[in-house]
């Protein structure tokens, strides 16, 4: 992250003065125009440059058009000259060219931009699924599992990268494509640039181009995205001028940078002979390839005489002369079967005496062969492109007609006109300016759970799973296996659990299976259990008796260390899984046994607490579950920020429940300096920024930002996950123990095969932050 900051203060720099009107950023919404030496500098702005700059855009057409290949092209064009390692993503892989080559199948833009930019990643990399995938998942429901396989190509995709342009999908017959696309960039963490996109011909004004800007941003930022900036492409050149500047100046009054617009272009609007040769599934037959990068500027098809088809193209190339147009370049369409046609347009061509042609496509094509094809190949390096395609002549027509032109791989002099028109119509400074600025640190829950799935690979826990005869259990051990979350150990005989995975076909061979009434371990357990509760006198009998509970005997392999956590609760009642952790596994320093859910809404992860443990807590208590709360959080990549709720903000109210919660805040400040906290303080101020603002005077680092929140009592807590649970359709992962030597969680008896994935997951985060905590504590022991 601080390569890039660092990179887009020179890239300013560098790019300082280049363009005829300079803008850059003037708050976090809003442009300022630029002056020398005053805000708008390339050196004021890199002064600006801190800890927080966007690693990614997303570039999505908010009207639904696929006109994103100018931006693109300048995008890349852009950063590429001033950072190292960039890249290019699209969620869902569209437009799959479909002639021969190295890039058959591929999607057309990742094609493109791998091929001209010399991008060094696998194509198949740079994007999420294809058009074909995408379009089932959709179709049957199966949304969520579509952004879990996009999230999870990208996260592997960016890694290493200095900026990732994303475009918005532009696959037809998949529902709102403004809503998925703000879903998409809200979970891939990038700022939407919005592309509008105009039809050919179409009168346009800017009042209605302000209202389509706003609405689309508006769709945008429901589905929780952030909307960078907009810029248009084909303006009709007639109107340019005067709708950038109205355009501009509303987008900008309204705090939405407008960043330029591209008129429409001849050149990048007019269909190429590769790209009628990609509609037509064409291949080259004679001619040579670089020629096929030729605007066709119609398209003729003969089938009458010859010789008659020639004078019509001579006369028509009179006409044009007389007007004073320039020479047409048409294509021409025959055929497979007139070899007539096809030597004599050789011949015009070689000998210069008729009209020139871009090409020639013959239909119906199979092989020519025998004498024709030895001439033909005698002449191959001299001639206009000759395309064979078996599409017939009035379908390659139809076809022909209805080619919507875009930049292909081969596409080399339109690609460098969209540079030229990138760099003289949109300012990337106010793009790259708009990137650099501070953003808040945002865990969307699939960021969440990709991190912490991330640390249980890179450092693999063993988890102990009791409740074998549950398919839910066999199915979430077998996908933990699968996936390399963690070693799992099941308990129960081992045929008997055998014979229930194969009854519901789920693979458990990755799977310990212990049999743990009748382990050898079982003697060593009776003794350290007895050593552990000989305050409550508990005898050698007793304690073999307890051992057949498998929650007992799962929780004593995680206190001798042969598991590094456990998590039951799938069959058993909560009391029933935790009551053998709070007899063996308390802390030396008696900590208090407290627990904390994670919260996945929509756009970030909250940390409730303490929502299933302790129904009274003093404020003593209360102060120690905000510190613990707060420590666990860290642990998960998520920066606390503590929120000490009460049903009145700062000295707005007063009673017994509020003193309780003022005097647990203080206890907090005093213990723990370094944490940010906030108490008492209501929850809609602690979460909502726009409240916050109106219920704390004089600023906050929590109200309106709060990660952590901390319940006064269990009624409370419990109730308040639970309403938002059900009312929002959160993940609630948890409750997840604090305060315990080593972790053991319980799960809901309605939970999920992913619930129990997730919590597996969070365990052996929690157990892998218990070793190195202990690893630390005879360091610092020894040092002090």
């Amino acid at each position: 992250m601080r390569r890039l900051q660092l990179a887009a203060g020179s890239l300013l720099r560098a790019e300082a003065g280049l363009l005829s009107r300079g803008w850059v950023a003037e708050g976090p919404a809003t442009l300022a125009k630029a002056a020398p030496g005053g805000l708008g500098s390339a050196a004021a702005f890199s002064a600006r440059v801190g800890a927080g700059a966007s690693d990614s855009l997303f570039c999505t057409n908010v009207s639904g058009l696929k006109g994103n290949s100018p931006i693109l092209i300048g995008l890349l064009e852009y950063f590429s000259r001033h950072l190292p390692n960039v890249g290019f993503f699209q969620p869902i892989g569209a437009d799959a060219l479909v002639h021969a080559g190295k890039y058959a199948h591929l999607p057309k833009h990742v094609a493109m931009l791998k091929d001209h930019f010399g991008l060094p990643d696998d194509p198949h990399r740079m994007f999420g699924v294809s058009e074909h995938e995408a379009q089932t998942m959709l179709a049957s429901g199966r949304t969520e599992e579509l952004m879990d396989r996009v999230f999870q190509r990208y996260q592997e995709y960016k890694a290493g990268k200095d900026m990732v342009i994303v475009e918005g999908t532009t696959v037809d017959g998949i529902g709102n494509l403004v809503e998925l696309n703000g879903r998409f960039a809200a979970e891939l963490d990038a700022p939407v640039l919005m592309v509008m996109d105009l039809h050919r011909d179409e009168e346009v004004a800017a009042g209605e181009l302000y209202n389509r800007a706003m609405i689309s941003k508006q769709d945008l930022q429901a589905e929780h995205a952030d909307v960078l900036g907009v810029v248009l492409n084909k303006v009709p050149k007639r109107d340019h001028a005067i709708v950038a500047a109205q355009l501009g100046k509303k987008l900008t009054a309204a705090g939405l940078p407008f960043v330029g617009g591209i008129p429409a272009d001849s050149t990048i609007g007019t269909a190429r002979l590769n790209e009628v040769a990609q509609e037509l599934n064409g291949q080259l037959l004679y001619g040579n390839a670089d020629d096929m990068d030729t605007d066709v500027s119609e398209v003729l098809a003969c089938s009458e005489d010859v010789s008659t088809f020639l004078d019509k193209l001579a006369k028509r190339s009179h006409e044009r002369a007389q007007r004073g147009d320039p020479p047409a370049r048409p294509l021409v369409l025959t055929s497979a079967s007139r070899q007539d046609v096809l030597l004599s347009m050789t011949a015009v061509h070689l000998t210069g005496a008729g009209p020139h042609m871009a090409g020639l496509v013959l239909t119906d094509y199979d092989t020519l062969g025998g004498a024709v094809e030895r001439v033909m190949m005698h002449y191959s390096d001299q001639l206009v492109p000759v395309i064979g395609t078996a599409t017939g002549l009035h379908e390659a027509s139809r076809v022909i007609s209805s080619v919507n032109p875009g930049i292909l791989p081969e596409s080399h002099s339109k690609i460098q006109h969209a540079k030229d028109l990138f760099g003289q119509y949109v300012d990337a400074n106010a793009i790259a300016s708009q990137l650099a600025l501070p953003k808040a640190t945002k865990m969307t829950p699939k960021a969440f759970i990709h991190r912490i799935h991330e640390i249980c690979r890179a450092n693999l826990q063993h988890v102990v799973l009791p409740e074998s005869a549950d398919r839910r259990v066999l199915a979430a051990a077998s996908e933990i296996v699968k996936k390399g979350l963690a070693r799992i150990t099941l308990l129960g005989r081992p045929a008997e659990v055998a014979a229930n995975a194969d009854k519901h076909g789920i693979d458990i061979s990755g799977c310990e299976v212990l049999d743990f009434l009748d382990s050898p371990e079982t003697q060593k357990y009776a003794d350290q259990l007895v050593e552990a509760r000989k305050a409550k006198q508990l005898t050698r009998e007793g304690a073999l008796e307890l051992l057949q509970d498998l929650n007992m005997f799962g929780t004593m392999m995680v206190r001798s260390g042969d598991a590094d956590g456990m998590v039951s609760g799938a069959m058993c009642t909560t009391a029933n899984t935790i009551r053998p952790a709070l007899q063996v596994l308390k802390t030396p320093q008696k900590t208090l046994v407290s627990s904390i859910f994670f919260m996945c809404l929509p756009d970030k992860v909250l940390v409730y607490g303490d929502c299933a443990v302790n129904v009274e807590p003093t404020a003593e208590e209360l102060a120690q579950i905000a510190t613990v709360s707060a420590d666990t959080s860290a642990a998960f990549g998520i920066t606390p920020r503590v929120a000490m709720l009460s049903y009145s903000t700062g000295t707005s109210g007063f009673g017994p429940q509020v003193d309780k919660v003022k005097a647990a805040t203080a206890l907090v400040k005093e213990a723990r300096p370094d944490l940010f906290v906030e108490g008492p303080i209501q929850y809609d101020a602690a979460v909502d920024p726009v409240i916050a603002a109106q219920k704390i005077k004089g600023g906050s680092e929590v109200a309106g930002k709060a990660t952590v929140c901390i319940f006064p009592d269990l009624n409370t807590g419990n109730n308040t996950y639970k309403a938002v649970q059900q009312s929002t359709g959160a993940i609630a992962i948890g409750p997840l123990m604090q305060g315990l030597a080593k972790p053991v969680n319980d799960l809901s008896r309605g939970c999920t095969v992913a619930d129990i994935i997730n919590t597996v997951a969070c365990t052996a985060v929690q157990a892998l932050g218990q070793k190195r905590k202990s690893a630390q504590q005879p360091a610092a022991a020894a040092a002090a």
